[in-house]
């Protein structure tokens, strides 16, 4: 099988070496130096943690209604550019803040649900992926089957941060049926990289992690079941926490995951500017039902405690090597911790990696030898999609479906002998990566091997690339996207921080201290 693979793999390589000279000149022909021309951020609130924007006005140095009224104004301003929302609810979300405001600034005594531990974020913005559903929101998913759908309900983790005090204002462009890095579709078009209009912002919660990083909100809710939150922060500049699975609730979100998807794969959480807000962020989206199922959730991090490992490149089957840009940076954080906090970081080679792409799509099917899942979620749960005729139809431009949409139905339903025995091999490597990690171990991956690439560059150059995030969905362990700053094409950088199941705490720790050594996000210009 490993001789198949590197054959596989090898000639892919030559395949993707040809192409990409010549698809690299095409691209150029077609976006020219076509960079980021996003209207500059004038407002200093809207460069404020949302935890600051949420204590100044409490104590009203700031009203509610200032702090929406302003992030309304930047949403509108960068809509022409990004396209990154789809539904609004903006005359209701001033009203709302005007009631917390009369509340605030009366001699009336707080309604406790308005206290400052029950709602932590009482009058601040915040946007969701459209793929959560919220009364009278879309709930598409960017299916043209599902594009009369309306929300009658709200998604747990929705109404988790609504409970917080948080107003929402919109929700967010995704990929279709959430299941591609790239956020473009048939009903809602593409979401622009606000560094560069002429690249991806990543998916599927790629609008979230795009509306964050223009300061169109300061905080976003994601989902993430192969990289869906770290790789839209990762290129957009921003912190993105895939959470320790069945933490944050998962209900009220299309497509519906299956009990298996639940307990290894998803993962609801936080997208923001600052790492400060991660953590009660987190803890807002949880709930106190399940925040205490964290270990040690509350308490302080020693650094210089932790157990550090570092891996500099996957050597996974047909996955890209890390860019030199990258490498730089990620060894300038294991630098820093080594000089700072007196550790030593492991560099690491685990084989298992080689594997990645084959052990996450066994566990995306639960070792079974194939399966139609996605192509009924395409069809609105009421049908089945038929891979290469639409591929044809595509082709015949009649298709409303995207291209990766239609290569997943195609890759799905192929039988593979070879997944019931890489599913127990990745619940062999679930264990064992546990036990190397530990309570107290932190290890460092890259998030993607380049920068964000060009509208339509993954589909054929970058295919495999989301596998970096898409195995630690795999192994069900906690893992903080944390920028690094940019590269030489002012392009976003950045790494991964990971830690064993339960000890969300140690990468939430750890991606502040990043922020403090790197500076974090950096707004696009």
């Amino acid at each position: 099988m490993d001789k198949t693979l590197k054959f596989i793999s090898f000639i892919l390589w030559i395949i993707r070496s040809f192409l990409s000279i010549w698809i690299h000149l095409g691209f150029r022909i077609i976006y020219g130096n076509q960079k980021s021309k996003l209207p500059p951020i004038k407002n200093q609130l809207l460069l404020q943690p949302a935890t600051v924007i949420a204590k100044r006005i409490r104590e009203r140095q700031v009203t509610s209604y200032e702090v929406i009224r302003a992030y309304i104004d930047r949403i509108k301003e960068i809509q022409p550019f990004v396209n990154v929302y789809v539904d609004e609810r903006f005359e209701q979300a001033l009203n709302e803040a005007r009631e917390i405001d009369r509340i605030l600034d009366s001699d009336i005594s707080l309604p406790e649900q308005w206290s400052e531990e029950r709602a932590p974020f009482l009058g601040v913005p915040f946007a969701i992926k459209e793929s959560m559903q919220f009364p009278g929101f879309h709930n598409s998913t960017g299916i043209v089957s599902r594009k009369d759908f309306i929300c009658k309900n709200t998604a747990k983790a929705v109404e988790n941060m609504l409970k917080s005090g948080a107003i929402l204002l919109c929700n967010t462009n995704v990929s279709e049926g959430c299941m591609w890095f790239e956020s473009r579709n048939s009903l809602y078009g593409t979401t622009n990289n606000p560094y560069d209009l002429s690249r991806i912002v990543g998916g599927s919660s790629g609008g979230a992690g795009c509306i964050v990083s223009a300061a169109g909100v300061p905080f976003a809710v994601g989902s993430d079941i192969g990289g869906s939150i770290r790789l839209p922060s990762f290129m957009n500049g921003i912190f993105g926490h895939k959470t320790t699975p069945d933490i944050v609730p998962n209900e009220g979100q299309y497509p519906p995951h299956k009990d298996y998807h639940q307990k290894y794969l998803l993962a609801t959480g936080p997208m923001c500017r600052f790492a400060d807000d991660l953590q009660p962020m987190l803890k807002a989206l949880a709930g106190e039902e399940n925040i205490e199922r964290l270990l040690n959730f509350n308490s302080s991090v020693d650094l210089s405690k932790l157990r550090y490992f570092y891996i500099d490149e996957m050597d996974a089957y047909f996955v890209n090597k890390v860019d030199h840009d990258q490498k730089q940076a990620h060894r300038q954080v294991v630098r820093y911790f080594e000089d700072n906090h007196n550790v030593h970081v492991t560099r690491l080679r685990l084989n298992r990696f080689r594997y990645a792409v084959s052990l996450w799509a066994s566990m995306m099917v639960d070792g079974q030898l194939s399966s139609r899942d996605f192509s009924l979620t395409l069809f609105n749960s009421t049908s089945y999609i038929k891979g290469y005729h639409e591929l044809l139809r595509k082709f015949l431009f009649r298709s409303t479906h995207t291209l990766p949409a239609i290569g997943l139905v195609i890759l799905e339903a192929l039988p593979n002998k070879y997944n019931k025995r890489f599913h127990k091999l990745a619940h062999k490597f679930y264990d064992e990566i546990q036990v190397l990690l530990g309570n107290d171990g932190i290890l460092f991956l890259p998030t993607f091997p380049q920068s964000a690439p060009l509208h339509g560059w993954p589909l054929i150059m970058n295919t495999f690339d989301y596998i970096y995030c898409g195995i630690i969905n795999a192994l069900g362990l906690p893992s903080t996207q944390c920028p690094l700053g940019l590269d030489r094409q002012q392009l976003p950088l950045g790494i991964q921080c990971i830690a064993g199941r339960g000890h969300d705490q140690l990468t939430l720790a750890v991606a502040r201290e990043i922020e403090r050594a790197r500076g974090g996000w950096v707004p696009p210009k």
